[in-house]
């Protein structure tokens, strides 16, 4: 079984990493709730935030990351102007990589899963590198 179809997911209990969004206008579709696409964004956000929080800042550093595979399960409507939490954990480390869980919440509800394989890269050189021991510690330290 997937981690994103485990009961654990859609459990706030089981993150220790959250960051707090608010729902934008901008991002509902035609229909009226929360495009897809803006969900995706959410756990980008809160992805940003966890690797930022562990020293190793995507965007501003000799290293950055990059997804392999992401999975998203949307389980139920989230509209304007929800105020929402995403939380993530790491589920599996590898040499280069990661695993994340994610989901996010209004309230206890839970919205959306997903998973993420996130693998660390050298800017300069763009390739996989080793997830450096402060960064890995860090990283368990936030969502472990």
């Amino acid at each position: 079984m997937a981690d994103t179809e485990t009961p654990e997911t859609t459990s706030p209990a089981s993150y220790r990493y959250w960051i707090d969004e608010t729902v934008r206008f901008a991002d509902l579709d035609p229909v009226g709730h929360v495009n897809n696409a803006a969900i995706s964004t959410y756990f980008e956000s809160a992805r940003v935030a966890l690797f930022h929080d562990s020293g190793n800042s995507p965007v501003s550093g000799p290293r950055s990351v990059v997804i392999a595979r992401l999975t998203i399960d949307f389980r139920a409507e989230l509209h304007y102007p929800d105020r929402i939490r995403i939380g993530l954990r790491v589920t599996r480390f590898g040499r280069s990589s990661l695993t994340l869980a994610g989901a996010v919440f209004r309230g206890d509800t839970c919205i959306a899963t997903s998973e993420a394989i996130c693998v660390i890269i050298d800017v300069a050189e763009r390739r996989s590198v080793e997830i450096p021991a402060d960064v890995r510690t860090r990283l368990t330290e936030l969502a472990g």
